[in-house]
């Protein structure tokens, strides 16, 4: 068989893996909530307050750009895992004893992730006409509505999908550190385009509609002063002016040359991925290994590993397991971050080092309640007396003690300058986070879904800040709309949605 035939095999069968997990249809129903936060009005573009008239055009292009900026971020997370899957599987040891080349599978996945994108994108596109038609717009053109999907949305989300199969074939960033990585990355592919006015860098398309969209803006207002925005919850406080006529962006051979490049580019991304593939070569390593004997080398029989059945032995077991396998470096920073917070000006320990404190240890909660799931050892954990009244306590006792430890240094300052507000919502964070980590990983038997949640909601809320976001009180405002209050309410749910999880997946 040629290699593109096997590499459309590899990506036909992980489609089809994948449409038949529930995951499949949580993607497919956020599409159908994002898709319900454009029609009504949630998800705007605003030129300085004036938007164009609701017609294909505008309403084609306001769901691409969505794609190709907003949810692009998003899509990562949901087609990276693939490679990982097969490694988890066995599936890769099958393959690994085929003919099968490193490009090939490279290749295949890459397809893979990008037929599932690809969905989403064809779903949203339903959505412009239906906005069209709630606002009472104008006559629907089919290529000024659908053009924009596949100019804009389709090569953007390409990259993505060559990004993730190229962040899961090179080890160092196929696990957590990928995820919270990808983050910042998109946010510099969205950014440095727009700083540099580089518009052959804008992976999103906005720089492209803005160009033309600011000329039709510019004839119908002469005051308009060149502003460019996409807003998520509404018109993000910014008034709506008034509303010009837009036939939606005028596709030149260079325009479309320009966006098809970025396919060019996806396409050779998979090519570079093939490049650090192990092609599964190291095989997994196990969670528990066995001893082996000192003479023989052979694993000892009957062994079985030990599991503790109080709660200080078995706490101490999990804070071991949480924090074993550190490099000398993790320590230095996080004892770096506890220095930095007790000596650091008070707002400064609270607004900058906290959230930097608490982001440092994520890949040690974000394992908290999928551990089990991931190596394959639920049926002995969950055998062990208690499992849920003892094991999942000692767990989040254990992630409490990282998170304590972490951000010491602050809670020390707050002590010395009397600020018990601030120690008060430096607590409810401590408490909340593990909290976190421990629901986000039994619901979802992984930890990418906390180690993308999280990112962003640190990033949103602590680092921007945004008082209602701000679950470990690292600003003034967040505190004087006490919601530390709310958070630790949120902290209660979430550890009793960790325990209704856990006993779901005791009764199956």
């Amino acid at each position: 068989m040629s290699a593109p035939r096997v590499a459309l095999a590899i990506a036909r069968a992980d489609i089809l893996e994948r449409v038949r997990r529930y995951s499949f249809l949580v993607t497919l129903a956020a599409t159908a909530w994002l898709g319900w936060l454009v029609a009504r009005g949630k998800v705007s573009l605003l030129l300085d307050g004036y938007h164009g008239t609701m017609n294909g055009a505008w309403a084609g292009t306001l769901v691409a750009v969505t794609l190709s900026s907003i949810v692009s971020v998003v899509g990562f997370w949901i087609v990276k895992g693939g490679v990982e899957r097969d490694r988890a599987t066995h599936v890769g040891e099958i393959l690994a004893a085929t003919p099968m080349s490193k490009t090939t599978y490279a290749l295949g996945k890459f397809l893979s992730n990008f037929a599932v994108l690809a969905i989403i994108v064809a779903a949203l596109a339903v959505v412009a006409p239906i906005l069209v038609w709630l606002n009472g717009g104008e006559t629907i053109r089919a290529w000024e509505t659908l053009s924009p999907f596949v100019f804009i949305a389709l090569p953007a989300l390409a990259t993505v999908a060559a990004l993730a199969v190229l962040f899961e074939t090179f080890r160092p960033l196929s696990g957590g550190a990928g995820n919270a990585l990808w983050f910042f990355l998109w946010s510099a592919m969205l950014a440095i385009p727009v700083a540099t006015h580089s518009p052959r860098l804008d992976m999103s398309g906005l720089m492209m509609v803005q160009e033309s969209a600011a000329v039709a803006a510019k004839a119908a207002y002469p005051d308009y002063a060149g502003g460019f925005s996409l807003n998520v919850g509404g018109g993000g406080g910014e008034p709506v002016k008034g509303t010009f006529h837009w036939s939606g962006v005028e596709w030149t051979s260079a325009r479309i040359a320009l966006r098809m490049s970025w396919f060019v580019i996806a396409f050779l991304i998979a090519l570079v991925a093939a490049l650090p593939f192990d092609r599964f070569e190291k095989g997994t390593i196990p969670f528990f290994r066995p001893p082996r004997d000192p003479r023989s080398g052979e694993e000892k029989r009957g062994w079985s590993p030990s599991l503790p059945g109080r709660l200080p032995s078995a706490y101490a077991g999990e804070l071991k397991l949480m924090i074993n396998g550190r490099a000398w470096w993790f320590w230095l920073v996080f004892i770096g971050f506890i220095v930095a917070g007790a000596l650091t000006p008070i707002a400064v320990s609270r607004g900058r080092i906290l959230p930097f404190a608490w982001i440092w240890p994520m890949l040690a909660w974000s394992a908290m309640g999928a551990r089990e799931a991931k190596y394959g050892t639920e049926e002995l954990v969950f055998t062990a007396p208690r499992p849920i009244a003892r094991q999942l306590p000692a767990l989040y006792f254990a992630g409490v003690t990282v998170a304590i430890a972490a951000g010491s240094g602050v809670a020390l300052r707050c002590l010395i300058a009397g600020s018990f507000a601030g120690l008060g919502g430096w607590l409810v964070g401590a408490l909340f986070i593990p909290a976190l980590a421990l629901a986000f990983g039994v619901v979802s038997g992984g930890s990418k879904l906390f180690e993308a949640f999280y990112t962003v909601f640190w990033y949103i809320g602590p680092m921007q800040p945004v008082p209602a976001l701000d679950f470990m009180g690292a600003s003034d405002a967040a505190l004087a709309a006490r919601m530390p209050l709310y958070y630790l309410v949120a902290t209660v749910a979430l550890l009793a949605l960790a325990a209704f999880g856990r006993r779901l997946r005791l009764i199956r």
